[in-house]
């Protein structure tokens, strides 16, 4: 594939999640009344505010090319949470689960190289030996 064709997709994909993303944090931080009703029925309506606004850090930081790396990490363990608690209030965990599989998505169109595994030299456990 082409670097300019590879790039183009990478950001038409990264607006697309990124909207989706900054969306529900807003909508989170409006307490819009069906997820203040959702977060209530779960007993987590006391953090709608705390959740709109990590998304919108972790997003921040996913979208700087610098930060992408952790904050592609911290926007997996943020849906792979809504994942859980999904599956264990009876939800519907699909549309987590879906942004999360395009965060992934995103995350190797704009650096393959975080889902390659390296080679490095092993080295010896200096700080792990016995001490006899």
């Amino acid at each position: 594939m082409k670097m300019k064709l590879k790039t183009r997709i990478a950001w038409i994909f990264t607006i697309l999640v990124s909207l989706v993303i900054a969306t529900g944090a807003v909508l989170k931080l409006a307490a819009f009344p069906p997820l203040v009703a959702i977060y209530s029925k779960i007993g987590m309506v006391q953090y709608l505010k705390v959740l709109g606004i990590g998304e919108l850090i972790f997003l921040a930081l996913f979208l700087l090319p610098r930060t992408m790396r952790i904050g592609f990490f911290l926007l997996t363990g943020y849906f792979g949470g809504a994942m859980a608690v999904e599956l264990s209030h009876g939800g519907f965990f699909i549309i987590p689960g879906s942004i999360l599989a395009f965060i992934w998505i995103v995350a190797y169109l704009r650096d393959a190289f975080l889902f390659q595994r390296t080679l490095t030299q092993q080295r010896p456990f200096t700080s792990l030996q016995t001490i006899e």
